[in-house]
């Protein structure tokens, strides 16, 4: 099985997602594959069990809307990390502190909610990350969307104003990842080079079937791959146990807020580096530590396969050998940055629909 994704020319939003309701599905492999001033990535799936799975809901979420008629569609969503310098990292603060008082100030009555003007970011002080503002950010963005999915809309205005307040909570919830990294990273800024990508798609949601993960599905967590690999995307609102060791938000734990991945979804996510076993069980060994300091077990229940921590694997990159995401920066996103489609074969480049 393959999974590619093509890119084509146009515009990408660095502050929030981008969503895009284009019926790329309606249109055969073969077009897709050959479409004119496009680049396509394509990973080769594996075999585990849970990456069969994967497979399975992809189709089955695809054809549910194909299956429901021409009127019927899905959004595509991509959130996209970029590389980490000075003037990236400000603006991402200005363009924070816009959102908090635009939430403030109750622009055209949308937001039921306010935010503590003392979380606002520092843009002048590179060195201010204010680690503290973006967890309780990030708290502020868990309970608010929580609030959000459960509000009803019927009318084309209540359906506008829950689009803008999502826009804005998803763009809290990038910022503050965005910012993190500025703090979980000790290297020379100038060397923070990454572009990671989280692609995911939404159906109607009265065609949506969940699938719960169980156990079983834990026994290949692991963040270990090669370069390019494929990723399975959290998929999940919130920060699970290790992000938040990375982040030192313990008071997620103390809160009994820690979020870890208990659903699938065919979503995935990208970001040309590697992971070794030695690198991985560096980390592990931060991670012990911190649970351990922190006395995390007399909070949560740790045997419990669902922390286990890490991401499931999917498959690796064949089209591409980039080994640094500057590489893929310079051959895919440089000309072509915006996801035009999205899709898997079998291999040899059938679908699966």
């Amino acid at each position: 099985m393959k999974y590619h994704v093509v890119y084509e020319e146009g515009t990408v939003n660095y502050f929030g997602s981008n969503v895009s309701k284009h019926k790329f599905y309606n249109n055969d492999v073969d077009f897709l594959l050959n479409q004119p001033n496009t680049n396509i990535v394509t990973w080769e799936l594996n075999d585990l069990e849970l990456t069969k799975h994967f497979v399975d809901l992809h189709r089955q979420r695809m054809l549910s809307v194909i299956e429901a008629g021409p009127h019927n569609y899905f959004e595509y969503i991509y959130d996209v990390y970029r590389s980490l310098d000075e003037k990236s990292m400000l603006e991402s603060r200005v363009e924070m502190n816009t959102i908090i008082d635009r939430i403030n100030t109750n622009y055209n009555g949308y937001y039921w909610f306010t935010l503590p003007e003392e979380l606002k970011l520092n843009t002048q002080d590179i060195n201010d990350t204010r680690i503290k503002n973006l967890n309780e950010l990030h708290d502020h963005f868990e309970t608010r969307m929580a609030e959000l999915n459960k509000q009803t809309s019927f009318s084309h205005e209540d359906r506008d104003r829950k689009e803008i307040v999502w826009n804005d909570l998803q763009a809290i919830n990038l910022l503050v990842h965005f910012n993190e990294r500025n703090v979980a990273n000790d290297s020379n800024m100038a060397n923070r080079q990454t572009y990671f990508t989280s692609l995911k798609f939404e159906p109607p949601y009265d065609t949506k079937q969940h699938a719960i993960l169980v156990n079983e599905d834990y026994k290949d967590f692991t963040m270990v791959r090669g370069y390019g690999a494929l990723t399975l995307d959290f998929g999940t609102v919130g920060k699970d146990l290790f992000t938040c060791s990375v982040t030192d938000d313990i008071e997620l734990v103390h809160k009994n807020m820690v979020s870890q991945q208990t659903e699938l979804n065919p979503w995935v996510q990208f970001d040309w580096f590697s992971c070794t076993e030695a690198e991985w069980q560096e980390q592990m060994e931060l991670y012990n530590a911190w649970i351990n300091e922190n006395k995390v077990g007399d909070y949560l229940e740790l045997a419990n396969p669902m922390y286990t921590p890490g991401r499931h694997q999917l498959g690796e990159c064949i089209s591409h050998s980039f080994v640094h995401p500057e590489e893929f920066v310079q051959t895919i996103i440089k000309q072509t940055p915006k996801i035009n489609s999205f899709f898997i074969t079998d291999d040899n480049n059938k679908t699966i629909l």
